[in-house]
């Protein structure tokens, strides 16, 4: 699934992602898939699995899509 960084807490190490099924995703630190935190933030595209965790939708897998348009627009 695709979707975007919504919130994040980088000293936390936790956030959420919109989902393009309009669904939020909490993820954390063990969600992340080769790269640090410090790879994220709000608005970037990334690409992920969806899975129900604890009371909540979590995210898994998390890869950052390279040459998304938030990362284009970034650079602008």
């Amino acid at each position: 699934m695709c979707g975007s960084v919504t919130r994040l807490n980088k000293k936390l190490g936790c956030g959420f992602i919109l989902g393009e099924d309009g669904c939020e995703a909490y993820f954390d630190l063990s969600s992340l898939e080769g790269m640090d935190i410090r790879a994220l933030s709000i608005g970037k595209a990334v690409e992920y699995q969806e899975h129900f965790g604890h009371e909540r939708l979590r995210a898994a897998g998390i890869k950052v899509i390279p040459n998304s348009q938030s990362e284009s627009a970034a650079g602008s």
